[in-house]
């Protein structure tokens, strides 16, 4: 009954892709089957450490030659994504064209690439990485709040959306050239620490807050882009130092 009531409600209302518009078929969710191969997958020869797309046969032991020499706060970075192409005009549309909806598009994709990595079963909590207050009021959202609660609803799995907050405001890492990106964010996050306790004031302090006990915790750290991880390692490091036990980053796109 509920594929006949779904077909029914297709014919009145078909639903497009969200790429090419054209009617998607029973069975297809946001994206038409043209569109979703286009998407600019990096496949399962990927860095086990920063999730860098490498060729088949390449050693990754301690990491690959972009990262090997490099110190991470995170165990891991994945993505299923290139940034190119479709994804990358998907990524723009939704971030910088201010389209939150396709934070469902987004995140159901990101969402089924961690099941099957199972990525999503090594953590339980899950931490965005925030922007600016005032970047954020310009946008109307947080892109990578968005996708962490896609994920958090998808896996059960509890989302701190203000546990991570930004000390200072930084110049757009997309503006910094790559050598300098660390030093750009450095020191420019801190987490909210909080402690479980059963007495009121302090839960209503913890909530009104946004601290979260990160104390042996295991903490999915989202956003939308990784290139050279270094707001990623800068959020991590201040998991880590309050108190969370791994951290591992997911992302759209590299």
């Amino acid at each position: 009954m509920g594929r006949v009531a779904e077909a029914l409600w297709r014919l009145a209302y078909p639903e497009q892709c969200f790429v090419c518009g054209g009617i998607l078929e029973m069975g297809q969710r946001h994206l038409c089957a043209p569109c979703r191969a286009a998407l600019s997958w990096i496949g399962p020869h990927a860095c086990p450490r920063c999730g860098e797309g490498v060729a088949e046969h390449s050693v990754t032991d301690g990491g690959c030659a972009a990262c090997r020499s490099r110190k991470f706060a995170f165990r891991r970075a994945v993505a299923p994504f290139r940034y190119e192409g479709v994804v990358r005009d998907l990524i723009l549309e939704f971030k910088l064209g201010r389209k939150a909806y396709l934070a469902s598009v987004l995140g159901g994709l990101l969402c089924d690439f961690l099941a099957e990595g199972g990525v999503s079963q090594a953590a339980d909590l899950v931490v965005p990485v925030p922007l600016h207050w005032w970047r954020q009021v310009q946008r109307g959202f947080n892109q990578a709040r968005l996708l962490s609660l896609s994920i958090g609803e998808r896996f059960a799995l509890p989302v701190a959306p203000r546990a991570l907050r930004r000390t200072r405001a930084t110049v757009s890492q997309t503006r910094v050239p790559g050598l300098r990106r660390e030093a750009n964010v450095r020191g420019a996050f801190a987490a909210r620490m909080g402690r479980a306790n059963g007495r009121f004031l302090g839960r209503l302090v913890a909530r009104w807050t946004g601290a979260v006990d990160l104390l042996g915790r295991r903490v999915l750290l989202v956003d939308d882009i990784l290139t050279t991880g270094a707001t990623a390692n800068e959020c991590a490091r201040a998991l880590r130092e309050a108190g969370a036990r791994e951290v591992l980053v997911a992302t759209i796109a590299r």
